[in-house]
């Protein structure tokens, strides 16, 4: 059985027992959220919504922050001496599908 659900404008293709990072949410480690599902597949065959499917929803649990890997981002012109190194990290919540 896979799902996929809608998360702060994006989707994702979720079954029971994934683990998935998305972008940071204000939510507590610990804490349970009901995500929106669009389309889901199992042994009846696959329901599509319009956009979504009404009286369905997925649990997730969330297990906590996390930062993702270190981005360098460089800016250069040549022959104007015009350098600028900046790093970036994203911040992600890491939730467990319960089903």
């Amino acid at each position: 059985m896979y799902a996929v659900v809608e998360l702060s404008g994006r989707q994702y293709r979720v079954s029971p027992g994934d683990e998935i990072y998305v972008e940071k949410l204000e939510a507590e480690a610990g804490s349970e959220l009901k995500l929106p599902v669009l389309l889901i597949s199992d042994d009846d065959g696959v329901q599509v919504g319009k956009p979504r499917i009404s009286g369905r929803e997925i649990s997730a649990r969330v297990l906590g922050q996390e930062k993702g890997e270190k981005l360098i981002v460089f800016k250069y012109k040549p022959k104007k001496r015009y350098r600028k190194k900046a790093g970036h990290r994203q911040t992600y919540t890491k939730l467990k599908i319960m089903g």
